[in-house]
């Protein structure tokens, strides 16, 4: 049997076996397409970025239970990414179709001002709980701006290693970040040739977006993280975004939107490994990559309420 494809990039435990061993359900069409045009409108015009996250914020909400207590409610398999999608990164010269997708969702009691002091930890590991020894973020851009405002971007090298009851692997990855301000107007409503402006208010939201540029490998040579992407958001939910109303049917039994407080997180994982024959089924990998994702929101909420 050939090795499966499971996920790197955050590369969650792939054990108790004895865990849920149903992946997400199928993401809706609108999901994805939402999701697919996020990632690669990630480095273009800011209101088309912000016009992408707006659509994905309303089918995160309309597609997941946000406010859950269990990740199999606020999880989905999106579609995979394709070659045009991750044709403005260095990556590894392999098909992204190989990878398995999954995204997770959740709700945090913090807002996105609080999400980006996490970021600027140097030392990474106290909120990554699948690299307790060594996390180490180096930054390439925007350390002295991005925190506050003063600058959009922010670019760092993360070091790090992956380290479960599977596998040892040492790997590095870019991380990108970017404030958008989510009031500004869709594109649409535009003139040629004019700037999309906002006099308002902002809404000030993160986007993310990680990548490997190579193959890494454990000690032996068994264990490959061959590839990895993940695009990552927080939006605030200060009931300026996806809001419901008698118009929405009552499609959904969850009644979660832009309302409430805090922050609506999101990660999707795309990601490639080879894992040495060990016989283990994509879906088990899918289900326990949804755990791993959920365990590193709570170690994220755990820090930020100690400090």
């Amino acid at each position: 049997m050939s090795a499966p494809r499971c996920c790197p990039g955050l590369l969650v435990l792939l054990v108790p076996l004895v865990a849920c061993r149903k992946a997400p359900p199928p993401a809706d069409p609108q999901f994805s397409d939402a999701l697919v045009y996020t990632f690669r409108a990630f480095q273009g015009p800011e209101a088309d970025l912000a016009y992408a996250i707006r659509a994905l914020e309303e089918q995160v909400y309309r597609g997941m239970d946000v406010e859950s207590s269990s990740p199999h409610d606020r999880a989905l398999t999106p579609s995979d990414l394709a070659e045009e999608d991750i044709a403005d990164i260095e990556h590894p010269d392999r098909d992204p179709a190989a990878c398995i997708p999954v995204s997770v969702a959740g709700v945090s009691r913090f807002g996105p001002d609080d999400h980006a002091r996490v970021q600027m930890l140097e030392d990474q590991t106290p909120v990554e709980p699948y690299s307790p020894d060594y996390f180490v973020r180096d930054w390439l851009e925007g350390q002295d701006c991005w925190q506050d405002r003063q600058c959009r971007w922010m670019r760092t090298h993360n070091d790090l290693v992956k380290d479960n009851i599977l596998l040892t692997i040492p790997y590095e990855f870019f991380k990108d970040f970017r404030w958008v301000d989510l009031a500004l107007p869709d594109p649409s409503t535009v003139p040629a040739g004019e700037e999309p402006v906002h006099d308002g208010e902002p809404r000030w939201a993160i986007v993310a977006r990680s990548w490997t540029t190579q193959p890494y490998a454990g000690e032996t040579g068994a264990n490959v993280i061959q590839q990895s992407y993940t695009l990552e958001v927080w939006l605030p939910r200060d009931g300026r975004g996806f809001v419901r109303d008698e118009s929405d049917g009552g499609e959904e039994e969850w009644t979660a939107d832009s309302r409430g407080g805090g922050t609506l997180r999101m990660l999707t994982l795309w990601g490639e490994t080879e894992l040495g024959g060990l016989d283990v089924s994509d879906d088990l990998i899918a289900a326990t990559t949804r755990k791993g994702i959920d365990d590193n929101f709570r170690a994220v909420e755990d820090w930020l309420e100690d400090n």
